[in-house]
């Protein structure tokens, strides 16, 4: 480029002063110097162009890299010092992408980790409105993410102990921790931190759920007050009977007689009671060995409406056993499969009022063989259904019936030892249904 043009500026100077000494020749002053300004006017445009075009290119690119087009670069290369310029500023354009796409990247691995955790993380400005919320503050806080972003805080989360600890957080800049119940009975830990230098972010906040814990501690409170219970009662009227022989009631033998025989029938209630307790422990811990048979589930449930059969036409009940055809095998522990339909059959019993109906069947479908035990008792409570398997949870009806409140826990976690599932309904007032089922062993 500047070459050529320097080719140009070296005719048009000769020119000039040829024209010049031609002027000057035929004694017109005047003539010369009209070529003279003429022709260095024509220099100087010439020159402007040389250096303007090239400073326009780099001018462009440095416009299209604001605009956001990093791939933006000077070509073709200028000659000279110019063309220094152009290399000097591509260089600097592709740092500039390299940074971008890095922090792009860096960005994007960082909003990644936000929105997989299960936490919910919202950060705030200097006015307490929501600057960013990951994807589990839309699960947790029951709002649309594109709804929270740019409205304020309290309009998501109303509690006054959670604004009142962001507000001393940012105040004293220390975090704060406090427990909050959301709808549904969840619970949720709240972590409020001041951010520093954070830009236009001045806090976050942190939602973990911790329902599970605090269901875990409910269940912990629940069981020590009803295995308390549960040994108080034995052990009092063990007390009375001792108290009342001392004071000389084993003086009359019919009187003493009587007495010994409720002795005896709280202390076998208490052996009951821990022989269940270590059952239930053994199976929890895996330290019962499954003895795996394939049996029919036909067998199983025949034997075990046989042993209850008894106790339900004592109460008046008419227990039967229905089983689909073509029902498969399973592989199961017999003793302790057997076990868990007695459990199941001898809770009907206590519940269901003279008159009714226990019906035990099986089916089998998805891979699943399925044995529901249906009475037409009661039913239970839709506030203690979910609790019904846990161990020493008894509702009010349950107290009335007596039992140790061990029976389903075993139920629950025997079937839970051979891969299956249990599951409780009820229709209040109507009758209830216990429904396990165990995967059918694959063809051999």
């Amino acid at each position: 480029m500047l070459g050529s043009t320097s080719i140009r500026i070296g005719a048009a100077f000769l020119l000039l002063i040829a024209a010049t000494f031609a002027a000057l020749a035929l004694g017109s002053v005047a003539v010369a110097a009209a070529i003279a300004i003429v022709t260095a006017v024509a220099l100087t445009l010439i020159l402007t162009s040389a250096i303007s075009r090239p400073l326009g290119r780099i001018t462009d690119a440095v416009k299209g890299i604001a605009a956001g087009n990093l791939q933006e670069r000077v070509s073709p290369r200028p000659p000279g010092e110019i063309g220094e310029l152009a290399d000097a500023f591509n260089q600097m354009a592709r740092r500039v992408e390299e940074l971008v796409v890095t922090a792009s990247q860096d960005h994007d691995r960082m909003l990644a980790a936000l929105n997989s955790s299960a936490d919910a993380v919202v950060a705030l400005n200097s006015n307490d409105a929501i600057a960013f919320a990951n994807a589990a503050a839309e699960r947790i806080l029951l709002r649309p993410l594109q709804t929270m972003t740019g409205n304020p805080f309290a309009w998501v989360m109303s509690n006054a102990q959670v604004i009142d600890a962001l507000r001393s957080s940012r105040e004293e800049g220390q975090s704060r921790s406090l427990v909050v119940e959301r709808p549904y009975r969840q619970y949720f830990q709240v972590i409020v931190t001041p951010i520093i230098d954070g830009g236009d972010w001045a806090s976050l906040v942190v939602f973990h759920d911790v329902s599970e814990v605090r269901r875990a501690e409910v269940m912990r409170r629940d069981f020590v007050a009803n295995v308390s219970h549960e040994l108080r009662t034995p052990l009092a009227a063990l007390k009375s009977v001792i108290e009342t022989l001392r004071t000389g009631a084993v003086e009359d033998s019919e009187l003493a007689r009587d007495f010994l025989s409720r002795a005896d029938a709280e202390l076998d209630r208490l052996v009951q009671m821990v022989e269940e307790l270590l059952q239930l422990s053994r199976i929890e811990s895996g330290e019962v060995p499954l003895t795996l048979q394939s049996l029919e589930i036909s067998e199983i449930l025949a034997a075990a409406v046989d042993r209850m059969e008894s106790q339900a036409n004592k109460h008046g009940l008419n227990l039967s056993v229905n089983v689909a055809s073509a029902v498969p095998s399973v592989e199961v522990d017999r003793v302790l499969l057997e076990r868990a339909v007695i459990n199941l059959i001898d809770n009907a019993v206590k519940f269901t009022p003279e008159g009714g109906f226990i019906v035990v069947s099986a089916h089998s479908s998805d891979g699943m063989v399925t044995v529901e035990v249906r009475d037409t008792g009661e039913g239970i409570d839709p506030i203690d259904l979910p609790r019904v398997f846990e161990r020493f949870y008894k509702a009010d009806r349950a107290r009335r019936a007596g039992g140790t409140g061990l029976g389903l826990a075993i139920v629950k976690h025997t079937i839970e030892a051979h891969g299956g599932s249990v599951k409780a309904e009820s229709d209040p007032g109507k009758g209830s249904v216990f429904r396990f089922s165990i995967p059918v062993p694959p063809a051999r």
